[in-house]
């Protein structure tokens, strides 16, 4: 007896998996990563916390210069950065990363990325108004469905989309530390700023009346707009969770934040330096862009210099 009914639950158990099979009606939790590797791959935000750099005292500074850079996204060197221009998988560009820490599409979250209106990161900018300047105001159309005809036209925003980052504007500050003699540099802020296409054309004040009004048109080039103002010590924590592609070895793995703020694997130029004029930048006074790159080399050549005739043999 014992026997028949140990056989029983057998096959009762057995034809149950069978029946599962057979329906395709696993209730097993599918998984939900991505499809890339044939090997078992950590969690991206298992990446440990941002790494926190030294303590630097006050006094400690007897020499300090500040610059502002330019990390313009064409450059091959820096095409890490921008690419991929939409997700894929577990990829997402320098930009996507800031958009969705930004999350300016959920006002409600509160644990969501600040952003600032000034370099000194006092004007924090609510979240109606970091979806105004991350956005692009239009006009359309509105159209009578009975009699297709126009009737009315509407203002809307069209919301601005990664790919459309097309450089990045950093404050850094170079400082000597006389506790440890050494030169160091850290990155203060960071400035996306998004390139956008403004109406497609324009008509030409002096171009004589045709019959072809395309003879009349321009090409309008692209506009530029500041994404905001972000301190880097409050971006850290997202970019450090975010893998980019390593150029050199992709099993080795880098995050942004091990790449930009540690390696500084990025190619970029000075545009302006702390001054007695303010916030004049190298444009005002050298019109020449290859004379203004080599005002650039010359700016940190001098700062790199202070530490050498530091020493003496």
């Amino acid at each position: 007896m014992k026997k028949l009914t140990l056989i029983s639950i057998a096959l009762f158990f057995v034809g149950f998996i069978f029946a599962q099979e057979e329906g395709g009606g696993s209730t097993l939790q599918q998984p939900t990563r991505p499809v890339e590797f044939p090997w078992q791959q950590m969690d991206v935000d298992t990446f440990s916390v941002p790494v926190s750099p030294v303590f630097i005292r006050q006094s400690d500074v007897f020499y300090y210069h500040t610059v502002w850079r330019i990390i313009d996204l064409r450059e091959k060197r820096n095409h890490p950065y921008y690419f991929p221009t939409t997700r894929r998988g577990t990829w997402r560009s320098l930009a996507q990363t800031i958009f969705d820490a930004i999350d300016f599409n959920h006002p409600e979250n509160l644990n969501s990325l600040p952003v600032y209106s000034d370099e000194f990161c006092e004007l924090k900018l609510t979240p109606e108004e970091k979806r105004n300047i991350l956005s692009n105001p239009k006009t359309r159309d509105i159209i009578d469905p009975e009699t297709g005809q126009k009737i009315n036209t509407e203002d809307y925003l069209e919301e601005f989309q990664p790919y459309e980052i097309l450089s990045y504007r950093i404050k850094e500050i170079w400082f000597f530390d006389k506790q440890r003699s050494v030169l160091e540099v850290r990155i203060l802020t960071i400035t996306p700023v998004v390139e956008y296409e403004r109406p497609s054309a324009a008509p030409d004040p002096n171009a004589t009346p045709s019959a072809d009004e395309e003879e009349n048109y321009v090409e309008v080039p692209k506009a530029q707009r500041s994404a905001g103002v972000i301190k880097w010590d409050d971006l850290r924590p997202y970019l450090v969770k975010q893998e980019m592609f390593n150029v050199k070895n992709n099993a080795a793995r880098l995050s942004y934040d091990d790449a930009i703020t540690w390696k500084r694997q990025f190619a970029s130029f000075v545009f302006q330096e702390q001054n007695t004029y303010s916030d004049r930048m190298i444009q005002d006074y050298i019109k020449n862009p290859r004379d203004q790159r080599i005002e650039s080399d010359i700016i940190i050549d001098k700062i790199r210099s202070f530490e050498h005739e530091l020493w003496e043999f």
